[in-house]
């Protein structure tokens, strides 16, 4: 630019020594202008070179912002493909957690049908166990009922039982007495064919044939009056007994005509006991049977002499009245 401005001031120079003064003037006049245009030119030189630095300055700025862009883009291009491939892995995922989640649904309905209709069948089971318990708990309403019944009862038959108990044990105790009275007031008779026993609650005076009787006689001797007298002394104070005078003979036949059989011969030797004890012996005949058994309850099955003397009995068989056991068996 000033290369050009200096060969037009060169012109310019030459041509005025060459012109008249007004185009002098002209020239001086424009060569202000070019001056003034030259100046402006500079300015605007100046101003455009600031431009262009402050250009390349912002090229550069602007070059560097693109290339951060474009590694931001590679970046974000890399991310995008990265987010896109995770995306189609998460979709997949999304994809098949939905598939297995309508299945688990599916499973999970028909496990919640399943479990529904098993608490339906609870239910009705509760419900009908419920019903029996209500049966049940009335059942046992009644049953504690008749048992608070049955306790009362039996309360009442162990009292009974008790005193059951207390007249038997009193019963058993008035045995025992009576024997050791017996046999007492008939020790002179012990070694003569007499004995006293006690059996099933009953004491037993078993007097031998030989103490009583002549062989197939009916006639008490005096000897056996005297022991059946003692006996019947020892009995007089006692009350609430009863007496069985009980006849028994050996399985020898009867010979005698006036007597027919054993069991005849047992009956009419009670009988006469019986008359003694009463008549002489003063004892109440209300409280005495006469009884017999011929052959037929031997004591000994031998067919001895010694076992048929044995057998050849008289057992006269003292009972306790059992009157207040009865009536206390008997009552409601």
């Amino acid at each position: 630019m000033i290369r050009k401005i200096a060969s037009v001031l060169l012109a310019v120079t030459v041509l005025a020594s060459c012109v008249p003064q007004r185009k002098y003037q002209d020239l001086e006049t424009a060569y202000k202008e070019l001056e003034k245009n030259n100046k402006d030119c500079n300015e605007q030189l100046k101003t455009s070179k600031e431009e262009q630095e402050k250009l390349k300055t912002e090229k550069i700025a602007l070059t560097e912002h693109v290339s951060r862009l474009v590694a931001d883009s590679i970046e974000t291009h890399t991310l995008f493909e990265t987010n896109k491939k995770l995306y189609g892995e998460l979709k997949d995922s999304y994809e098949k957690l939905i598939r297995n989640n309508q299945l688990a649904e599916q499973r999970l309905s028909e496990s919640l049908k399943e479990l529904e209709a098993k608490l339906m069948a609870k239910e009705r089971d509760l419900a009908a166990k419920e019903a029996r318990l209500n049966d049940q708990e009335n059942s046992n309403m009644r049953l504690k009922s008749e048992l608070e019944g049955m306790k009362a009862d039996l309360q009442k038959e162990q009292a009974r039982v008790y005193e059951l108990q207390n007249i038997l044990n009193a019963k058993d105790s008035a045995v025992k007495s009576l024997k050791a009275k017996l046999s007492n007031a008939l020790l002179g008779f012990k070694d003569k064919g007499l004995s006293v026993e006690i059996k099933n609650g009953k004491v037993y005076v078993s007097l031998e044939e030989q103490l009583l009787f002549a062989s197939a006689s009916i006639v008490v001797d005096k000897k056996g009056k005297e022991a059946l007298l003692e006996l019947a002394k020892s009995l007089q104070d006692i009350k609430d007994i009863n007496i069985m005078v009980e006849g028994h003979t050996d399985d020898v036949p009867m010979q005698s005509g006036q007597i027919k059989d054993n069991w005849d011969l047992s009956v009419l030797r009670a009988t006469s006991i019986v008359r003694i004890l009463t008549v002489d012996g003063k004892v109440d005949p209300k409280i005495l049977i006469a009884s017999g058994r011929g052959e037929h309850y031997p004591i000994e099955d031998a067919k001895t002499k010694a076992a048929r003397a044995k057998n050849r009995r008289t057992e006269i068989i003292i009972t306790p009245k059992l009157d207040e056991v009865f009536q206390l068996l008997n009552q409601n």
